[in-house]
């Protein structure tokens, strides 16, 4: 934002306090040789460059203090992020000066929180033992190894990983009327993750399935971010499901009911946010496995990489796969279904309703297997557009669920 000219405005006593979920404020005293006549507030999610503005009325004067509170019922954010704040003031001649930026970091102030940080990763939580933060540690080191290692896909910027032990802590971190089957929530422009893992039986398991997953998502958003585009689902999705160290068991036998059905959606609608229906959610999400799968295992890893890497260069999804794997989408969904053994589409039939309906996922709510109440966080279950801070950020949902067999 351009300002006319410096004034000799002196900053002191700057600070922010912050009451989570409620509110921020935000304190500074100014002295300055001219009167200063306006005061403007700026404020961001570290990692997100737009600004949110509050403009506090003041008493004109050379020496004032001034106090602002932004009220976070209608300004959410999440739990363990910095944000940068500065101060502004401008004087009757139009001439301003901004202090120096600080940083505020804003973190649930109900739970009693530990940390612990090893390279890139810094993991919160409060329930559980060492044992169980080093578990998600060293599974989230893991993945940034595998992804660096496998897929040239370095990660360059800090992750947090908050991690709740209560569903009733961690709904109350969630924005207001919340929907009750949301079990954690990925930030990728914040590279933050927040989820609800409780300690005790099985939660090894979902730390394996869920931590690789969530930090594929991110570390492909750094790896590929730019202004104009960003990975298709379909490769930022089965990637991320490729990557998970527990698998999610019922993905093969929900893709070989929609090969045998000949009810195989094709890649090209797999580009953008997955289908609302359970159905067809859990179907995208065992197809975007296959189709990630199918470009490593048989086209290879140095393809997958060059796919990943073409996507830095803002191109479409058409000539990136060109590009990267020297075949149209249309190509490459006929490969992959050939590779399959996919005998084509069926067409439904007068009496048959349910043609056009892949299999549904089966559960048993009465079939508790050692995860006990440790309902996993599975599928990435819808995308959208959150306020963070007056800010519009990319948020996925995820959602709870029980492993499909009761095995997972």
């Amino acid at each position: 934002m351009p300002v006319a000219a410096q004034t000799d405005a002196l900053f002191s006593e700057m600070s922010a306090e912050a009451a989570f979920g409620e509110s921020l404020t935000f304190e500074v005293t100014v002295a300055s040789e001219a009167t200063v006549e306006e005061a403007e507030l700026y404020w961001h999610a570290e990692g997100n460059p737009e600004l949110s503005a509050a403009y506090p009325e003041i008493v004109p004067g050379q020496q004032i203090e001034i106090d602002h509170e932004v009220d976070l019922s209608f300004e959410y954010l999440p739990p363990g992020i910095d944000i940068v704040y500065f101060w502004r003031v401008i004087d009757g001649d139009g001439n301003a000066t901004d202090s120096d930026e600080q940083v505020l970091f804003y973190m649930d102030d109900g739970p009693d929180w530990d940390s612990v940080t090893n390279g890139l990763v810094t993991v919160w939580w409060y329930s559980g033992n060492q044992e169980f933060a080093d578990d998600m540690l060293g599974t989230a080191n893991r993945t940034i190894e595998t992804l660096a290692t496998r897929f040239d896909v370095a990660a360059d910027e800090p992750i947090r990983i908050v991690i709740y032990g209560s569903d009733d802590d961690f709904m109350e971190a969630l924005p207001p009327n919340s929907a009750d089957w949301i079990g954690g929530q990925a930030h990728p422009a914040l590279n933050l993750i927040i989820a609800q893992v409780q300690p005790g039986a099985g939660a090894e398991r979902e730390i394996r399935r869920m931590i690789p997953h969530e930090v594929s998502h991110l570390i492909l958003h750094q790896a590929t971010e730019n202004p104009w585009n960003s990975p298709p689902n379909w490769l930022d999705e089965g990637l991320a499901v490729y990557n998970q160290e527990t698998p999610d068991a019922d993905l093969p036998r929900i893709l070989d009911d929609a090969v045998d059905d000949g009810q195989l959606i094709p890649v090209s609608a797999l580009g953008s946010s997955f289908p609302l229906d359970p159905q067809q959610a859990y179907l995208s999400y065992a197809e975007s496995h296959s189709i990630a799968t199918f470009i490593i295992e048989e086209l290879g890893e140095d393809e997958m990489a060059e796919l990943i890497a073409i996507f830095r260069d803002e191109v479409s999804y058409d000539e990136a796969v060109e590009r990267a794997l020297g075949m149209s989408v249309e190509e490459l969904d006929a490969a992959w279904k050939a590779w399959l053994g996919y005998e084509g589409d069926s067409q439904p039939t007068g009496n048959n309703t349910d043609a056009d309906t892949p299999p549904r996922a089966q559960t048993d709510a009465g079939d508790d297997d050692d995860l006990s109440r440790n309902e996993l966080i599975g599928f990435l279950a819808c995308t959208g557009i959150f306020s963070l801070g007056g800010l519009a950020l990319f948020v996925v949902a995820l959602r709870k669920v029980r492993s499909f067999g009761g095995s997972s």
